[in-house]
């Protein structure tokens, strides 16, 4: 069964799901499920998965939540206006994040509905325990995402009836973690292990799923802990702990070959490192953007590399890109040996930065940074290279996934947490260097290079945080982390900033980053400049932009919140 499209001879009840479009006067409120319209396990079935498709709409993760997650970062950026225009430029309103908000809600809705209907139900115990860890999982990643996207938020755990209040004031943000960690811990106490999950069933929550995004969210709290002047050491430590716990599982394995996470013909083995992820299919009843496909090929590729998506040609849009200096600091320090015709890179570079294509005339199109070829096509700016599909139906159904957690991830947050704890310890080091083990491999010829952080190093704990979160840029460049990295990480030097804050305000800013996009200068066989930033990325001030504007519609419809409730500088 196909979990990611909606079944039609069960729409009715799918609808009912939709119960809460928000937490405002907004919402619809339709009926209540009760067990004489969910009877047996293929209708509880289709609430599940009905349930996941909510991620998979171009109101979430499909459009509207990837240029939120992908465009306030400093790595990629947009100058192809329209709807990107407000997140690349920095104008944005609480009018540009309303859907998302909306999206999660209705996540939040269907898992709160679907607790209850377990409990009215009798059906198999292993069928009901499985369904609640579900909804246990779903709620709690539809809250984390809530709070770490708009701070505090109202907190809705039951199902709606006629006789619920729907005004909800925004709980404060110790209560929204605490009810995360509840709901994670419930989850991965009912879900099954990965292993046990059929082939068919790719994309449901496990209960590696439930601690890694537990991990995580105890590591991000436990930053803003620290952001705050608070202890956060009881969270780092239960950070640690979860992350062994899925690594100790031997569910998951680190795959070989970088590439092959993002090679969709090797989707399923993907799987066995990628932890969690929204799912997209090629939608073969539907088309564009109604679809259930995924448009991250269209949206990353140029419009002149062809065979990348389904779209006419096979060509991109080219509407989110990595910014020059990104793709410049990954071929320095670290990611590199050699020089000139000896130089290697590391082998995610040529995976993250789409190296090279063919236009639709059957040429050779180089993109930035690189200049060998001449009279070349040149694409005067990196491409992400993670996303492509040339059997996609048309240019936004594609069936590229979009990875929430992954293996690599777990072993960074590991890290990431003792560090915090007691600096850059042997065991700290030793995870970090699992990831870059891994990405010497290559695609089956080893390289030199990230070479392994030495047990002699001479890293303090801010200079290995750094690291940490070098490191991080590259391995999920385009996988929506960036942003949140910067808001919850520390300043190199400052405890009371966010890395946010260094690279807009201190580091970025710099004459050496030069606010001109570089252009190929045929005569001199070379590009512009180097290292260059979307000016426009840097329209910041904080706190403003350390969290996004609460919708406009909740704050004009909920007179518990009210405009007066608006974050900080919005």
């Amino acid at each position: 069964m196909n979990i990611f499209k909606y079944l039609s001879a069960l729409l009715p009840i799918l609808v009912l799901m939709g119960i809460l479009y928000s937490c405002s006067i907004n919402e619809s409120l339709m009926d209540t499920p009760t067990p004489e319209l969910i009877t047996n396990e293929d209708d509880l079935e289709a609430v599940i998965h009905g349930a996941y498709a909510r991620f998979n709409d171009a109101a979430a993760f499909k459009f509207q939540g990837m240029m939120m997650l992908m465009l306030m970062a400093d790595d990629l950026y947009s100058d192809a206006g329209s709807e990107f225009g407000p997140f690349a430029n920095r104008s944005l309103s609480g009018v540009n994040t309303a859907t998302f908000w909306n999206q999660f809600y209705f996540s939040i809705a269907s898992a709160n509905a679907l607790l209850k209907i377990v409990d009215d139900l009798d059906l198999d115990p292993a069928v009901e325990k499985r369904a609640a860890g579900e909804a246990y999982f779903l709620r709690a990643f539809s809250y984390y995402y809530l709070v770490r996207l708009y701070g505090p938020v109202p907190l809705r755990l039951d199902a709606v009836d006629i006789n619920s209040n729907f005004y909800l004031p925004r709980s404060p943000l110790d209560e929204v973690y605490a009810q995360i960690f509840d709901d994670l811990k419930k989850a991965s106490a009912r879900l099954p292990l990965y292993s046990a999950i059929p082939a068919g069933e790719l994309g449901r929550a496990s209960k590696g799923a439930a601690q890694a995004l537990l991990a995580h969210a105890l590591l991000t709290y436990g930053n803003q802990l620290s952001l705050k002047g608070g202890n956060p050491d009881e969270r780092y430590t239960q950070a640690v702990v979860y992350a062994d716990s899925v690594i100790n599982s031997n569910e998951y394995i680190l795959i070989n070959s970088f590439a092959d996470l993002f090679n969709l013909d090797k989707e399923a083995d993907a799987y066995d490192e990628v932890i969690f992820g929204i799912r997209f299919q090629v939608d073969n009843q539907s088309r564009a953007q109604p679809s259930a496909g995924s448009e991250f090929a269209l949206r990353f590729m140029a419009p002149v590399t062809a065979g990348v998506t389904g779209r006419a040609n096979g060509t991109g849009a080219g509407s989110i890109r990595p910014m020059p200096w990104v793709a410049d600091f990954y071929r320095t320090g670290d990611y590199v040996t050699g020089t000139d015709a000896g130089r290697v890179l590391d082998f995610r570079n040529e995976v993250s930065f789409y190296p090279k294509g063919v236009s639709t005339t059957g040429s050779t199109v180089i993109m930035y940074p690189d200049i060998a070829g001449a009279g070349q096509t040149r694409v005067p700016s990196a491409l992400v290279g993670k996303y492509i599909d040339p059997n996609g139906k048309d240019e936004r159904n594609n069936g590229n996934d979009f990875f929430v957690i992954r293996l690599a991830e777990i072993y960074l947050i590991k890290a990431e947490a003792l560090n915090e704890l007691n600096g850059p310890t042997l065991t700290a080091v030793d995870a970090f260097n699992m990831v870059r083990a891994r990405a010497r491999k290559a695609n089956g010829t080893p390289r030199a290079v990230p070479a392994d952080i030495p047990a002699s190093h001479t890293f303090t704990k801010a200079q290995f945080r750094m690291k940490i979160f070098e490191e991080r840029g590259l391995e999920f460049i385009g996988e929506g982390q960036r942003w949140f990295d910067l808001v919850r990480m520390q300043h190199p030097s400052d405890p009371t900033k966010t890395m946010y804050e260094y690279q807009f305000l201190e580091e970025l800013p710099k004459a050496k980053y030069p606010k001109v996009l570089p252009v190929w200068q045929a005569a001199q066989n070379k590009w512009s400049n180097s290292f260059a930033v979307y000016a426009k990325s840097l329209n910041v001030i904080v706190p403003k932009f350390l969290l996004f504007p609460v919708p406009t519609t909740e704050l004009l419809q909920n007179p518990s919140i009210g405009m007066e409730n608006q974050n900080a500088g919005w």
